[in-house]
């Protein structure tokens, strides 16, 4: 779909800021409380969240706008990052749930009006973040947030999943599309070539399904990027729908239970396919 006009992000950071706050006003005490992770209660979750808005996002906007360097204490590479952001968390992670609700809101409302004052070419400005394997751009910066929201939720629903629904449930073809869209897209900048050793391989995803569709990506020489469309020549296709790969990312679903169940067929060479964990994402 190409990059997101202003007026795109703006509609779909809104959207999400709405289902996610409606859904967190209808958990109780006991439910913030019950794990939602190996590591983390759904509040702990929360607090992650918000910590991660008002001291990393917010910050590195305002900077990437200014033109000045970013100034995160303790986050200065990107092996900084895990600590970094546990360290958030347990600052936050004291306070009752109302309290970071309404911070988490304070701090969307705040980037929302920073992005209500850019023009589109201030979207396309060049952008970093310590957490990123190279520069990008302010569009991603709020591409960044809006995921950030989405996966949390979906982290936060395992407490009380009939309460919350699965994100990708009753939200229409359009914004799941943009959702899978903007996921593979910002892909290649949380890419660790670290892990990725000598791999060369270019990777076909189709998406089946209500607001699916083709993206490719190649990665070698260090690095992962991401086009719309097919691949010709691919050398792994992972073929299956856009609500079990969200799973599939998240952990929720695993990967060979997923491919012996068929929810997710493989093309090419399979081997491949099992060489993306691990590749995107924390170096932790």
């Amino acid at each position: 779909m190409g990059n997101p006009t202003k007026d795109e992000i703006k509609n779909f950071y809104a959207k999400t800021t709405e289902r996610v706050l409606d859904a967190y006003s209808k958990l109780d005490d006991k439910e913030w409380s019950k794990k939602a992770s190996d590591h983390w209660s759904a509040k702990e979750h929360l607090a992650y969240t918000v910590g991660t808005l008002e001291e990393e996002m917010l910050p590195v906007t305002r900077a990437a706008l200014s033109g000045e360097a970013i100034k995160l204490p303790g986050f200065e590479t990107r092996e900084d990052e895990p600590a970094f952001r546990r360290a958030v968390t347990e600052r936050l992670s004291g306070l009752h749930a109302p309290e970071l609700i309404a911070r988490l809101r304070v701090a969307l409302d705040e980037h929302a009006r920073i992005l209500d004052g850019l023009s589109e070419a201030d979207l396309d400005l060049e952008a970093v973040n310590p957490g990123w394997d190279r520069e990008g751009t302010v569009r991603d910066l709020f591409v960044s947030a809006y995921l950030l929201l989405v996966n949390q939720y979906q982290a936060i629903r395992r407490v009380a999943k009939k309460k919350v629904p699965h994100w990708m449930d009753g939200i229409g073809p359009e914004r799941i599309h943009y959702h899978v869209d903007r996921l593979f897209h910002y892909m290649p900048l949380i890419f660790n070539r670290n892990r990725a050793d000598d791999l060369n391989a270019t990777y076909q995803f189709t998406m089946e399904g209500e607001g699916g569709g083709q993206w490719n990506m190649r990665i070698g020489e260090g690095r992962a990027d991401t086009a719309d469309g097919a691949a010709d020549p691919y050398d792994c296709e992972i073929k299956t729908k856009p609500a079990l790969w969200m799973d599939l990312a998240s952990g929720d679903l695993s990967a060979p239970v997923a491919i012996m169940t068929r929810k997710v067929k493989l093309g090419g060479n399979p081997g491949l396919a099992m060489k993306l964990s691990g590749l995107f994402g924390s170096t932790d």
